[in-house]
């Protein structure tokens, strides 16, 4: 048997695992009814939250584009989810819609 390879992040420590391994486990364990996966579900909540700034400022995504310098399909992969973006992505956006840095989202019942 291998030596078992750990990393220590704070007070957690994690097992570090070939890939292969992991694919493996994840198939034999099952995934529960209702479960959603972490990475998708980020993408997709940045992405409706970029769209929301996009839409807040009255934007299209070929304005905003322009104002950014990417093409209108990557605005249109950025807000769908389908392509990670960078916190520094995120920041140009806020910033090219004209809205503070720590914006999360349009208001609802008077919270954000």
């Amino acid at each position: 048997m291998s030596q078992i390879q750990t990393i220590k992040l704070g007070k957690a420590e994690y097992v570090i695992l070939p890939k292969a391994e992991y694919l493996r486990l994840q198939s034999v364990a099952g995934v529960p009814d209702g479960s959603v996966d972490a990475v998708d579900y980020a993408r997709n909540s940045i992405g409706a939250t970029l769209k929301a700034a996009r839409e807040h400022a009255g934007l299209t995504q070929a304005e905003l584009g322009v104002r950014l310098k990417k093409s209108q399909p990557m605005v249109s992969g950025a807000e769908l989810g389908s392509i990670s973006v960078s916190e520094r992505y995120a920041r140009a956006v806020l910033k090219a819609c004209k809205l503070p840095a720590d914006w999360t989202g349009p208001k609802r019942d008077g919270k954000r």
